[in-house]
């Protein structure tokens, strides 16, 4: 028996290969957890420039995202350093947390990625305190926008 007017039409399929690498509210809540623990101006700044659309979209090899065992400089060697030192520490964590915000899904559990992205928010909090003990909060913010400009 034939259907008068042919068969339904398919029901729409929800759009999977846009959300197969990557999730924009998971995203968001990286973003959120990362500036847990930051002074407002910072926030700000980071929040801005991290919800711009991400620089890979997990086609290619899983990025390499840093351990949350890493060593990293206690107070007393962050405030001995060069003002040098400290904005090369701020690109290379700003590096380190855009790759982390835009690791593909299956690559990292979300509890490691949870756990990396609090780090990686206490240790850019401790960098900005240090530089603007160092520098002022005005030049502290210029070197952590440098930062983010030159990591995209």
């Amino acid at each position: 028996m034939a259907i008068p007017g042919g068969f339904p039409p398919p029901p729409p399929r929800p759009p999977f290969g846009r959300y197969r690498f990557s999730n924009p509210l998971r995203r968001e809540y990286g973003i959120r957890l990362l500036t847990l623990t930051l002074p407002e101006p910072l926030r700000l700044v980071l929040t801005r420039a991290l919800r711009r659309p991400p620089l890979f979209d997990g086609q290619q090899t899983p990025l390499a995202v840093q351990s949350a065992h890493c060593r990293r400089l206690n107070d007393a060697e962050l405030a001995r350093a060069s003002q040098q030192t400290k904005s090369t520490l701020v690109l290379t964590e700003v590096e380190v947390t855009r790759r982390t915000l835009e690791a593909p899904l299956g690559s990292i559990s979300r509890m490691t990625r949870n756990t990396l992205l609090i780090a990686q928010g206490v240790q850019l909090r401790r960098l900005y305190l240090a530089l603007v003990a160092q520098l002022g909060q005005a030049a502290a913010l210029a070197v952590f926008q440098q930062a983010l400009e030159a990591v995209g």
